[in-house]
């Protein structure tokens, strides 16, 4: 974005020359207009409410994940209602459902009938599912139909319809298949439908829609068909209009993996109270979890009481296993995203942490039996150095390849429950780790020093 324009567009901010605004914003192309309003700190929404709803639905498509949150909300119906009807139907859905549900009555009032009971139609699907990310936008032909017949109904449906060019489908012997606009201008005389279609995905209309996304990513498909519980097609689902959801879905997994709840505004332009509320919940529940630590303490106290010198490598051994278990699990939880492993994977999984957190902890046993050994005398009181070096070295390896695996194997188990494997965050897995490494610490060294 040019500096110099983003400053004059903020000078017009400031001095409330709402016409000149307007003027220099329809100056510019629908993508130009999308990226000022993603350049700027403040003032989105206005700026986005001075120009026509004609050019507000193709800029509303263009922008950024955190300029919708900050432009959106805060919208009136009436507004919301009049760039929605320049907008086709799915692409009207995707942003009405960005808006709290109270709303949707309201501003689906406020349009003609005909665009109203068409999105009222898509809101029936729920938004995370196949339904709610379809188009109408398509005709069905039969098999045999040839290609004049085929081009004359796509044009009698755009004349009556006055939208983009629809998807065509039909029912072959291979199953769902769809016909490319490049298929049916290139094909020779009257070709026949099913000797220029090609195969599609199909999908239930209840399928969750990150099913969608890594499918249709697989198989490189352009387009997806949409099936209700007849197998009847009530809907396709483009891929350009996925784009969004991988987006959505990415910073969902990020969020999750901080153990913070979702944003649905910018970070800068949240409310305090609603950051606060996101972040306070998982740290209560973080919180609570590592009460268990003051308990398995508190049954080694006779053992910290005995060698003084252990309690000073609770946090160097306990640390170790947090580290390597966010590690596995962070490892894991990606490439489940990327369909690289699936919960069936679990034993090969398990095979291959296991080795690695061997690796790893010998590793980091080694550098732990160093520093254990050069503890002065003074702290170690009655406890034989070597014995002590040896128990953390010990306790270090040990409680890695537990991190490690737990790590890897806490993702593939959320997912086999049908739980996003993102809430396998890195605090959750080393809160779990913490006192579970407690456990393990004090025991090794009851069994070598005290024992």
């Amino acid at each position: 974005m040019d500096d110099t324009l983003l400053q004059r567009i903020d000078g017009l901010l400031q001095s409330k020359s709402d016409q000149d605004l307007r003027r220099l914003m329809l100056a510019m192309d629908a993508g130009g207009i999308a990226d000022a309003i993603d350049a700027l700190d403040h003032g989105k929404r206005k700026t986005f409410a001075l120009l026509p709803p004609e050019v507000q639905a193709d800029v509303v498509m263009l922008l950024s994940e955190s300029s919708i949150h900050s432009v959106l909300p805060r919208l009136p119906d009436f507004t919301v209602a009049r760039f929605l009807h320049f907008l086709d139907e799915d692409d009207a859905t995707d942003i009405l459902q960005r808006f709290p549900q109270r709303r949707h009555p309201h501003i689906l009032e406020k349009m003609k009938e005909d665009r109203r009971k068409r999105i009222e139609k898509l809101l029936t699907f729920g938004p995370e599912t196949a339904g709610g990310l379809m188009d109408l936008n398509f005709i069905e032909v039969e098999p045999d139909a040839t290609t004049p017949k085929i081009i004359t109904a796509v044009q009698d449906y755009a004349r009556q319809h006055q939208k983009q060019v629809p998807m065509v489908l039909l029912r072959g012997k291979k199953g769902m298949l769809w016909i490319s606009s490049r298929s049916l201008i290139s094909s020779a005389g009257h070709a026949e439908a099913e000797h220029i279609a090609q195969p599609v995905p199909v999908f239930h209309h209840a399928a969750d829609r990150e099913q969608v996304v890594d499918r249709m990513g697989e198989e490189g498909a352009e387009v997806a068909c949409v099936t209700d519980d007849n197998g009847r097609i009530i809907g396709v689902i483009r891929l350009n209009d996925l784009l969004w959801i991988a987006e959505a879905e990415a910073s969902e997994d990020v969020y999750r993996l901080g153990a913070v709840g979702p944003l649905e505004t910018s970070y800068l332009e949240a409310k305090f109270s609603s950051i606060w509320r996101k972040r306070v919940v998982w740290l209560s529940v973080l919180f609570v979890a590592e009460l268990f630590t003051f308990t398995a303490l508190a049954s080694f106290e006779s053992s910290i009481a005995a060698v003084t010198a252990l309690a000073l490598f609770v946090p160097l051994t306990i640390s170790t296993g947090g580290n390597s278990g966010s590690q596995a699990a962070t490892l894991v939880t990606r490439a489940m995203a990327l369909g690289d492993i699936t919960p069936r994977d679990w034993w090969r999984v398990l095979r291959r942490e296991l080795v690695m957190g061997l690796a790893l902890g010998l590793a980091l046993g080694a550098v732990a039996f160093l520093r254990a050994s050069l503890t002065p005398q003074g702290v170690l009181g009655t406890a034989d150095r070597w014995t002590l070096a040896f128990v953390i070295a010990q306790s270090v390896a040990a409680i890695c390849v537990w991190g490690t695996v737990v790590g890897s194997m806490l993702p593939l188990a959320f997912r086999k429950m049908g739980i996003d494997p993102g809430y396998a965050s890195s605090p959750f897995v080393a809160t779990f780790v913490d006192v579970t490494g407690i456990v393990i610490y004090f025991s090794i060294a009851n069994a070598f020093i005290l024992g």
